[in-house]
């Protein structure tokens, strides 16, 4: 059986339980109308509103990953998903009942049936995942995965892989980053080739998953490394220790009692893009509006400073395309335009009233026509100039994917005194996993930095 197959019975039947949860409830609400000295509307109007009730609530469910396979995902992992569709789901049908009154549903039917789903669900869970778990133990669902290392770490992950079949994982082999290649096998397991020969690796040997147990493998090494299977939808888990994984508040996974971080794939829901585009139109068009004002205050004030109130600076934008960038001028004239940008608040470079628009992010609104014209976003990596692009590796330019942004990851969480092709760990993380909710975390913790001037010079 394959295992879209196991999902979409999964589907089905949590459908019938559903179903079932919600008559059983009309059922129970019937059953006490007389002690409740109230009587329930009849049964067909329920059974009529079964569409409504079913598809809301196994939407909800496969939203939040009940219905993904788990191999490494803990017992919390999966309750946590179970309770919080269940919550979901509650609302929704409480929402359907409150916005179509005319449906006219029990109080009583709607609570009793969210009780109903979730044991039943619950139940379906369980018997879907000792069946699943039964498929894999014999080989049915394997999948194909290879080790990269072939030190303590690699042979300890093999042997836990080895000692539980139910996850389903077949190890084809190990890479190794030794100049030479003495070993031929760990354990009985195969050493492939060398770290540098993964993407061939893994294509020869079809493997969906690949675990890196290497600890000396740096963290711009293993970037290029995920960043260079990117195309062939493999997922990387990290094997790390228990106490980074904590205090990190990374999602655990666990093969035994070993934790591994889980490097997924770029998932970005189809919505985002035409949704975000929206957003930076309303915020660029409203934000121009209020600011104009001020920038042209600012502008002036430059200008009989003698300085030149302008500054367009050619930088790369989504897929390598230059664009010209607007900023308020913060540095002396005499400054070549392609200078490396200052690291400090004490850069003789900033003029004395520069220093004020650099601390307070004003030097930036203009860019706010550059995100009008949709040649960058309000949040995302940003823009870098052009000779810093044409420095960078393959696996680097992976940061051109997205449209570069006023504001980022890198300015609320980076090293101030790095320059931005020295951070590109926060911009990797932020194309891997951006979306609505990300944008507007960043969005607001942006203003607060920028309010208490946190890393501004």
């Amino acid at each position: 059986m394959k295992l879209s197959t196991l999902r979409s019975l999964h589907v089905a039947t949590d459908a019938l339980l559903v179903s079932a949860g919600w008559l059983a409830a009309w059922g129970l609400r019937h059953a006490m109308a007389e002690p409740l000295g109230r009587a329930i509307n009849p049964l067909d109007w329920y059974v009529r509103a079964l569409p409504i009730v079913v598809v809301p609530w196994i939407a909800t469910c496969w939203w939040f990953g009940i219905y993904r396979s788990r191999r490494t995902q803990t017992a919390v992992d999966e309750l946590s998903k179970l309770l919080r569709g269940a919550m979901l789901g509650l609302l929704v049908l409480a929402a359907v009942g409150f916005f179509f009154k005319e449906l006219q549903f029990g109080r009583l039917v709607v609570l009793a049936s969210a009780a109903m789903n979730l044991a039943l669900q619950g139940a379906s869970r369980m018997f879907f995942h000792r069946f699943e778990r039964n498929l894999r133990r014999s080989g049915s669902l394997d999948l194909r995965v290879l080790i990269v290392g072939t030190g303590v770490p690699a042979i300890r992950l093999l042997q836990k892989l080895q000692d539980h079949p139910e996850d389903g994982y077949r190890v084809v082999g190990l890479l190794d980053d030794a100049p030479e290649l003495p070993e031929k096998d760990v354990a009985g397991v195969p050493v492939l080739g060398h770290v540098d020969d993964l993407r061939e690796v893994a294509i020869r040997h079809r493997v969906e998953e690949i675990f890196v147990a290497l600890p000396s493998l740096g963290h711009t090494r293993m970037l290029s490394l995920v960043l260079g299977c990117e195309d062939l939808g493999i997922t990387f888990r990290v094997v790390t220790n228990l106490f980074e994984v904590l205090t990190a508040g990374t999602q655990l996974d666990l093969v035994d009692d070993q934790p591994l971080v889980r490097l997924g794939l770029e998932r970005v829901h189809p919505l985002y893009e035409p949704c975000k585009r929206v957003f930076d139109l309303v915020c660029a068009s409203a934000g121009l509006l209020l600011v104009a004002p001020l920038v042209a205050w600012v502008a002036m004030r430059l200008w009989r400073s003698g300085v030149s109130p302008w500054f367009a600076h050619e930088r790369i934008g989504r897929d390598g395309k230059p664009f010209r960038m607007i900023k308020l001028r913060t540095l002396r004239d005499d400054v070549g335009a392609y200078e490396e940008a200052p690291r400090g608040a004490n850069d003789p470079r900033i003029t004395p009233y520069g220093r004020w628009l650099r601390a307070t992010s004003i030097d930036e609104l203009p860019q706010l026509w550059n995100v009008l014209r949709g040649e960058m976003s309000i949040v995302g990596p940003r823009p870098e100039m052009p000779f810093v692009v044409e420095r960078y590796d393959e696996w680097q330019r992976r940061r051109l994917a997205v449209k570069p942004g006023i504001t980022g990851l890198w300015q609320i969480l980076g090293r101030k005194d790095l320059p931005m092709h020295e951070n590109l760990q926060y911009d990797f993380y932020y194309i891997r996993n951006r979306s609505l909710a990300l944008d507007a975390s960043i969005l607001l913790r942006t203003a607060g930095a920028v309010w208490s001037r946190r890393g501004a010079f």
